[in-house]
């Protein structure tokens, strides 16, 4: 707990990172000293630092410089907002009253140090909005308070998304995904196909965990954007005010790995990333303590204080299965850094999500000493120039027929970059171009899967006999010194892969 509200401001201005650079924290400390000196006792003080916070929050959202850049009526955005994303807030006749009595009280102290020049706008929002005897909101977004003052607003929200989640899954059943959907599943099952059994719960909490995985994770065969932000771009000319609101917000979430490590309030505790060491406050989890300090926790975090309305996963670990979790996925980010150098957990996350919960299920549940496989970080690779460019012919080749084997956009690109890095490290004749496209793309399926795809086909796909895609896979296969899921060229398959085959 913080010893005082002082204690409070300063945690959200340096540990939580999240101040506006429209409202400094010296003035927040100014107007709080100035209120206890008149007499505001420390509960009034909180009071007064909680509704300050809430609109801390919206300027941190809205990207606001200035406190007199806010015209009037964006203050019914601003108690839109809050109502959506801070717990407990209500867009009822007596909490918005108090915010904006704080908030005046806060605009006028400021007018008085002459840090603002105007308090009329702030002034006239709340007579309209707050003054009368129900909330009267500038626009249609979240009508349903509008019509109903007193209804609780949480379940507006709620309302709001399983709509939009009926809506997903409409769309996602059109036939135009069945391959995409039958991809996820495989990836999430994996390759021994653990789909759950007949019993209720346990294929509600797979199906909860699915769908969760396929939305905010799973890259589309076709566009390579996940399922989320594909829907969104399809239907962001007919999505209501309030869907837009919340889909913008369904966008921002990212996977992460975290840890409760202490409690802020009854409402409140503050996580730690498991990997960055970021700090941040999410709304108390149903778990006592002594269990929640147990638990590791994953899934999709939106921004901070928000109303937390995902799946997150929570698993019960000891200190040191916990350490060989992390120690998985430290390997599997370094194996990730070969095909991209630099990048961040989010970047690895955004591509493989999936390899984290496939590490923690099989350490869990089939007592496997090591997931991730070792030798990928111990070789060393061929230098690759930047001289050469690869025969255009070949590319165009293999692009045009690889998404009629089930390949996705991304997949295309690791190919390219196969075929390209081969054209730098070798120098070799190309006279039947189709030869070389059907050998790029079998090498490619045998470095990211078991079976591979038949050269027999390649050869009746591509016209070419089926010597020349051997002799050939045998030319890229040494120039590159490429091994079963090599890392410069392993996709989302290949790495799913690797985890159950190490």
């Amino acid at each position: 707990m913080m010893k005082n509200v002082y204690d409070e401001v300063k945690y959200f201005f340096e540990d939580e990172a999240a101040g506006s650079p429209a409202v400094r924290r010296d003035w927040v400390e100014g107007f709080l000293r100035q209120k206890a000196w008149g007499g505001t006792d420390d509960e009034g003080l909180r009071e007064v630092w909680t509704n300050l916070r809430m609109f801390l929050l919206y300027l941190n959202h809205s990207g606001a410089a200035y406190l007199e850049e806010i015209p009037h009526r964006e203050y019914s955005r601003v108690i839109h907002w809050l109502a959506a994303h801070v717990k407990g807030f209500k867009a009822t006749l007596k909490p918005v009253r108090r915010f904006f009595n704080v908030l005046i009280d806060f605009y006028r102290y400021l007018a008085m140090k002459k840090l603002v020049t105007d308090t009329r706008g702030l002034e006239q929002a709340a007579e309209e909005i707050a003054g009368g005897r129900k909330v009267k909101l500038d626009s249609a977004v979240m009508h349903k308070t509008a019509a109903a003052s007193d209804e609780d607003y949480d379940q507006v929200v709620s309302d709001i998304v399983e709509g939009l989640m009926l809506k997903l899954g409409v769309f996602f059943q059109r036939k135009e995904f069945n391959d995409d959907f039958q991809r996820a599943l495989f990836l999430f099952a994996g390759p021994l196909n653990t789909l759950p059994d007949a019993e209720p719960g346990e294929f509600s909490l797979f199906w909860q965990e699915f769908w969760d995985y396929f939305l905010f994770d799973y890259r589309l065969l076709a566009s390579d954007d996940t399922p989320l932000g594909h829907f969104a771009a399809a239907h962001r000319d007919v999505f209501s005010a309030e869907e837009r609101q919340i889909m913008e917000e369904l966008l921002n979430a990212r996977f992460t790995v975290f840890t409760v490590q202490r409690v802020l309030s009854p409402e409140w505790v503050e996580c730690v990333n498991m990997f960055t060491d970021e700090k941040f406050r999410l709304p108390h989890p149903e778990f006592d303590y002594k269990t929640m300090k147990r638990l590791l926790f994953f899934g999709h975090v939106f921004a901070r204080d928000t109303v937390m309305v995902n799946y997150i996963t929570s698993v019960d670990l000891s200190p040191n299965l916990r350490r060989r979790i992390k120690e998985e996925a430290l390997r599997q980010k370094a194996i990730f850094d070969i095909q991209q150098p630099g990048a961040t957990w989010e970047d690895f996350f955004a591509r493989h999500a999936l390899a984290f919960r496939h590490t923690v299920d099989a350490l869990i549940t089939l007592a496997k000493v090591n997931v991730t496989p070792f030798g990928q970080l111990e070789r060393a690779f061929p230098l690759i120039g930047t001289g050469r460019i690869p025969d255009a012919l070949v590319s165009r080749m293999f692009t045009k027929l690889m998404p009629e084997y089930g390949f996705s956009r991304h997949d295309l690109r690791l190919a390219q970059r196969l075929w390209r890095d081969y054209s730098q490290v070798a120098v070799s004749a190309i006279r039947k171009s189709g030869a070389w496209a059907a050998a790029v793309v079998y090498v490619y399926a045998q470095v990211n899967s078991p079976q591979g795809i038949s050269a027999e086909q390649l050869a009746v796909d591509f016209g070419v006999s089926t010597s020349s895609i051997y002799a050939n896979r045998d030319k890229i296969f040494k120039a590159l010194e490429l091994t079963k899921f090599d890392p410069r060229y392993l996709n989302e398959e290949g790495f799913v892969y690797s985890l159950f085959m190490s």
